[in-house]
């Protein structure tokens, strides 16, 4: 962090931990750990540190009072959740109850790609799901959001999504134009999917400077937040250089260094 002049670091669980294939009481199990460990870390260099749990979301439904866990007994300020559960997308009603919960107790949520839909019925490689699976699976994850109303029955929700978005930034236009064709794809009073898409966060795994910067001025100004990816191979390396490179603005700089995080979070950092 010294190296790359980060001056705090949200700690979040290795996606794969998440554990939604397992049946409940070994989630639970596996999420009770990982959310000591992050929190022990944080307790230890609190001005470094702060963190987002896991959950077993197979369970919408006691989704809530583990949350409630989350925050009251691990002292984390959200969670991270796959971009589908067991191949379902997190627009589906099954998953209200989690979203109330969330809404509720003032959580933020950071969306990270998870063994995508799109790749599971392929004969790929492991490294073309990561590469070209993952951000496919984000911008459906948050397409499906969008389609079937969830911000709008839960308006004060915080939510990010990881790698930029993925493909949402190609296909926002095509929604849009489906809105339009649709009279808001069946949903009376339902926001345009431009305007949706402002409203959640985003990390700037997006590996171009060019792009980013498209990200953070157009498709959702003063919601996008510096991410890394590490320790990962593709780990976004010297950070500050990267998000210097976009020629961006003060504000918006400060927006992507600091600014983003705290609202999406809702911390000072202190």
């Amino acid at each position: 962090m010294d190296r790359d002049g980060v001056d705090v670091q949200v700690l979040s669980p290795m996606p794969e931990l998440l554990s939604y294939w397992l049946d409940l009481a070994g989630a639970e199990i596996i999420c009770d750990h990982v959310n000591a460990q992050i929190a022990g870390m944080v307790s230890a260099s609190p001005s470094r540190f702060t963190g987002l749990g896991a959950l077993p979301l197979q369970n919408p439904a006691g989704s809530g009072r583990y949350l409630e866990r989350i925050r009251s007994e691990f002292g984390l300020i959200g969670v991270e959740i796959g971009s589908n559960i067991n191949g379902h997308l997190l627009g589906e009603r099954m998953f209200d109850p989690f979203w109330e919960a969330a809404e509720s107790l003032n959580m933020a949520v950071f969306v990270h790609a998870l063994h995508p839909v799109a790749t599971k019925s392929l004969d790929v490689t492991p490294t073309y799901t990561a590469f070209a699976g993952f951000p496919i699976d984000v911008a459906m994850s948050a397409a499906s959001m969008m389609l079937n109303g969830t911000l709008q029955r839960y308006p004060k929700l915080r939510v990010a999504f990881s790698h930029g978005g993925g493909a949402l930034t190609a296909i926002l236009g095509r929604l849009d134009r489906g809105w339009t064709a649709t009279g808001g794809y069946g949903i009376e009073g339902l926001e345009a999917p431009s305007i949706q898409a402002a409203r959640f966060f985003y990390d700037s795994n997006v590996y171009d400077a060019h792009g980013l910067s498209s990200l953070a001025t157009g498709m959702a100004p003063g919601h996008v937040f510096a991410g890394t990816d590490y320790p990962y191979l593709i780990q976004q390396e010297a950070l500050d250089a990267y998000l210097r490179a976009t020629h961006l603005g003060q504000q918006a700089l400060d927006d992507l260094r600091e600014g983003a995080a705290r609202r999406f979070l809702n911390t000072t950092f202190d």
